[in-house]
Parts: structure tokens; C-alpha cells; sequence
């Protein structure tokens, strides 16, 4: 067995501080190993996590890795895409860091479609804090806060994840290995958001009060839970493992229709030097004309020179070509009032 894999991994903090049997040791090791076979390292890729026992796994990785409050991996990854296009980011945590506290930003992150990888250890409790009921534990599993079985639905993330094109999602499990590491060599090589729901173990915290006395008893559970369909899916149903992906189809877009001006003569029309124009500033009754372009315009009827104090009567008797070309919507301004002259 080819175990250059090690190489992404911080030995000299092994070993590491999860329970025996746990799924995550798996989920690192399976990433590390696809990794490797990619080309992926330190000098390429960054590792972020948030909060709870998956979270640790970051730290485990030889690269630069960040470790983020709860529930905010996928803003701290973004952000990196964002600033470092040239790395390859990916966000190593929970389903209570990924889809409670931080559902709010998986929403949005996925709807924006950055160019990460999300590989969330689905093991459908709060493990790291005791064992609590979380947002995707199965309905009726008795859990530390619900000791006559979860009262309320779990979260889809499949439905979720799935209603938008484009998307990228795959559901997998820690037991099916082969299925596990292609789920995650086409995630880590899809362009845009992907994100794998791996549905993972927690013994001690989950597995013992559901009944099973070992890892591997719960690992058979896994088997007979779900089955592995072939191909490509738009949909994954709730006992599926396999990948449902979409990409956003070009629609054409209707042709713009160029705006044309109509060509004003200007044979007829008095010739202006910028001396003669400056007489025509709005003073002591006089018009207030303004250049455009070699054109000179009449705004004495402007609404913007209007009134007592007449404050913008100082732009009158100029050519004001140069500060309309910069100013928005400054042509619709000076177009709507006569024509009277052109600038020699």
C-alpha cells in the first residue's frame, strides 16, 4: 500500500484525540490519500474548519490551515478563494459546525458557487459536547436531549444543497470506501461549490445508546441503511450514496438594441466662440447657454437654474464637454432643452 499519503499529515501530533472507532480518522485519511494522488499539498492548498470534533481535523493536515469560530469555515474559505484564486481551498468539519449554527452561510456560500470543497463528517449528533440531538440526527434517535426519541425532522441537506443549479453534491459513508474516495477526488476536481456528506460514526456519544457495542456493528448499519447508485443524478433519494451534480445552462439572452441618436443638422445654426458663449451666463436676464460636444444648448428652462438663488448659474457660458463625459446621466441632462448654436 502506497503510504506517501503521510506526508499531508502532521505525524508528531499523533496520536490523535479522537475515540477509537470514530469516523473521522477515516474521513482524514481518505482525503489525505486522494490528495496525494492529485498533486495537492502545502505549497497548493489551504485547510479550514470550524468547530466540534471534525473540526480538529485541519490541524491534523501538513498545510496552511485556518481554524474558525463556529459555524464560519465557509466565509473564512471563501474570503481565501476570493483574495488567492491560485489555491485550492478546502473546508474539512461537522454537521452541527456546517449546518446549524453556520445553515446560514452554507445557504448563501453555496448560492454564490465559489471554488471550494466541503467534506462534512455527518455522524447526525453533537458529539464533542456530550451527545446532543443535532440538525441532522434521525428523527426518533434518542439522544442526551431527546431520551424518547428526537422529536423533530432532520435537516435535508441533499434537498437543500440540490435546488440550484449549479451544484455539486455527493452522499457517501465511511463504510463504503471505494464509493468514499470517488466522491472526493470528483469533488476536490469540480469547478465551483462542492460539497460531500459523509455519513460517518460516533460510537461513544451515538452508537452505544442506539444499541450497537462496536464501531464495526455500526459501520454494517451504514451498509444496510443505504445502497450505492451508479452514475450521475440530479437528485439523490434519503437511502442513496452517489453523486447529484448540475451545471447552469447558457440561456441566450435577447439582443440589445443600440439606442441611436438622431444626427442633428448643423448647417443654419449660429457659430459660438467660448468668449461669446461666456456672455450667456444667466446674469441680469440673460439666457443661460450651454457647449456639448460642439454643440451649444439653451437650459434657461432647466429646473436646476431655477428659483431665488439661482446656485448653479456659475456653469452657465461654459463647455462643459469634458465634465459631462464623466458625469452619469449627464448627456439625458443637457439633451432636452433646444438647440441654438455650435462651437467654432
Amino acid at each position: 500500500m502506497d503510504r506517501s499519503y503521510k506526508e499531508l499529515l502532521k505525524l508528531r501530533r499523533f496520536p490523535h484525540t479522537w475515540c477509537p472507532g470514530c469516523g473521522i480518522g477515516a474521513v482524514l485519511k481518505n482525503v489525505a490519500m486522494v490528495m496525494k494522488e492529485l498533486g495537492w499539498n502545502y505549497k497548493n492548498t489551504v485547510a479550514v474548519s470550524g468547530i466540534g470534533c471534525s473540526g480538529r481535523m485541519s490541524g491534523y493536515m501538513n498545510l496552511d490551515a485556518l481554524h474558525t469560530p463556529h459555524g464560519r469555515p465557509l466565509t473564512a474559505a471563501e474570503a481565501i478563494k476570493t483574495v488567492r484564486s491560485d489555491l485550492n481551498v478546502m473546508v474539512l468539519s461537522g454537521d452541527g459546525d456546517l449546518a446549524s449554527i453556520g445553515g446560514n452561510h452554507l445557504l448563501h456560500t453555496s448560492r454564490r458557487n465559489p471554488d471550494i470543497t466541503v467534506f462534512c463528517n455527518d455522524n447526525e449528533i453533537y458529539g464533542l459536547t456530550g451527545g446532543q440531538a443535532g440538525p441532522t440526527t434521525p428523527q426518533g434517535t434518542k439522544t442526551l436531549t431527546s431520551p424518547r426519541g428526537e422529536h423533530h425532522s432532520p435537516l435535508r441537506l441533499g434537498r437543500i444543497l440540490t435546488q440550484q443549479a449549479p451544484y455539486f453534491y455527493a452522499r457517501t459513508t465511511v463504510y463504503h470506501l471505494n464509493h468514499f474516495k470517488t466522491c472526493i477526488r470528483e469533488a476536490l476536481l469540480w469547478k465551483g461549490f462542492s460539497f460531500v456528506d459523509i455519513i460517518s460514526d460516533c460510537i461513544e456519544l451515538n452508537g452505544r445508546r442506539l444499541g450497537f457495542k462496536t464501531a464495526h456493528q455500526m459501520f454494517k448499519w451504514f451498509d444496510e441503511r443505504f445502497h450505492i447508485v451508479e452514475g450521475e443524478r440530479d437528485q439523490l433519494q434519503e437511502d442513496e450514496l452517489g453523486i447529484a451534480k448540475a451545471v447552469v445552462k447558457e440561456v441566450p439572452r435577447p439582443a440589445e438594441k443600440e439606442e441611436v441618436k438622431p444626427e442633428i443638422p448643423m448647417e443654419g445654426l449660429k457659430p459660438f466662440t467660448l468668449e461669446e458663449l461666456e456672455r450667456f451666463d444667466g446674469q441680469e436676464g440673460r439666457p443661460i447657454y450651454m457647449a456639448y460636444q460642439g454643440k451649444v444648448y439653451d437650459l434657461s428652462a432647466s429646473p436646476l437654474f431655477q428659483g431665488e438663488k439661482r446656485m448653479r448659474c456659475h456653469l452657465g457660458g461654459k463647455d462643459l464637454t469634458k465634465d459631462l463625459d464623466i458625469a452619469p446621466h449627464g448627456e439625458d441632462l443637457i439633451f432636452k432643452f433646444p438647440l441654438v448654436g455650435k462651437m467654432e
